[in-house]
């Protein structure tokens, strides 16, 4: 099978659809800290549990297997009420992961980032050089194990992507609110008047992207995402179009909206924190033209596109989401009852 690659967070969303789509030319160490069912008796996957923060953990990984690749997925994501667990994995795991590449002579280490680093209202579009503006950890450590990654005595090939929101068929839990409403045939209600932008990647052009960055050399890091970025507005509308829903765009006050989903949130009836919050009202695309230079790389799916796709999918896997990984359990849809019910009224 020639190649070892090694695949960290292998139970989410993201490394789950890495792991399958290298399995078929490589041996994948699929590694995550929780226990792992889906991947277990395929051809050439090795499961393996580990916590990457725990260095003695990870340690027996690399002298028993002759890794090539590493793609680092593992992140503690958005915990609002953990600081300290966000940076013991994001930061601190990596930190582990880039001592042993070192050590063992790892050829590759590839780097899932994300576009979280930046939580502010963007009039243009951002390039590889705008400095960070993270106000929660989860940016914030992202950033920090990007300057880790970059800056370490571990001398093979680097790369970092910086991704968007990543939108998949499987990953149910935030776009599910948002397909449940669509299919129930409810109005969309907007802070503000959804003419902010967005940017989305779909996960099969982000794979392309890894794939084209194994002949790669030297330490590089890319912007990631679609083409022709449209409004929220324009995306939905398109959305609705296309399903045959009867569901209407409708716009809330932007003090009164955000104010109501604090308060949702803080009483868990959705899962929208304030980085969500923040990002439903600001303008965030990114400049993608030095990996469309550099890896002569081009997405396939506009925004309009891979959220259609993954519409379709969700209707046809109704009774599929009793999946215990954050990333595809239906979340908490109590927010639809007093959403039928204000249907009444406004």
């Amino acid at each position: 099978m020639g190649k070892t690659i090694l695949v960290t967070g292998s139970k989410g969303f993201l490394g789950e659809e890495i792991v399958n789509f290298y399995s078929k030319d490589y041996t994948i160490i699929a590694l995550d800290k929780d226990d792992q069912l889906s991947n277990s008796s395929k051809k050439n996957i090795i499961v393996v549990k580990a916590d990457i923060s725990s260095l003695s953990n990870l340690e027996y990984i690399f002298k028993q297997y002759k890794i090539s690749i590493v793609i680092h997925c593992a992140a503690e994501i958005l915990d609002e009420y953990n600081q300290s667990k966000v940076w013991k994995t994001n930061y601190f795991g990596t930190l582990n992961l880039l001592n042993l590449s070192e050590k063992y002579n790892i050829d590759k280490f590839i780097f899932t980032s994300t576009f979280s680093i930046f939580e502010k209202n963007y009039k243009s579009f951002i390039d590889e050089e705008e400095l960070p503006s993270a106000i929660v950890d989860y940016g914030k450590s992202k950033y920090a194990a990007e300057n880790l990654i970059l800056r370490h005595g571990y001398n093979g090939d680097i790369v970092i992507f910086r991704c968007p929101v990543i939108i998949g068929k499987k990953r149910l839990d935030k776009l599910c609110l948002l397909f449940e409403m669509i299919r129930q045939n409810l109005s969309i209600r907007f802070i503000g008047d959804g003419l902010n932008k967005i940017h989305f990647v779909y996960v099969n052009d982000l794979i392309q992207a890894i794939s084209l960055s194994f002949a790669l050399k030297g330490k590089n890091i890319f912007n990631i995402g679609s083409d022709n970025v449209n409004t929220l507005k324009e995306v939905f509308e398109y959305l609705i179009k296309n399903s045959n829903s009867k569901s209407k765009i409708k716009k809330f006050p932007k003090f009164l909206g955000l104010v109501a989903l604090k308060f949702l949130y803080l009483f868990k009836i959705i899962s929208l924190g304030p980085y969500h919050q923040r990002m439903l009202t600001s303008n965030l695309i990114l400049n993608t033209n030095r990996i469309k230079k550099t890896l002569n790389w081009r997405p396939m799916y506009s925004n309009e596109e891979m959220l259609l796709e993954c519409y379709k999918y969700y209707l046809s896997t109704l009774s599929f989401a009793k999946d215990s990984s954050s990333s595809k359990k239906i979340p908490n849809l109590k927010i639809l009852k007093i959403l039928n019910f204000l249907e009444i009224f406004i």
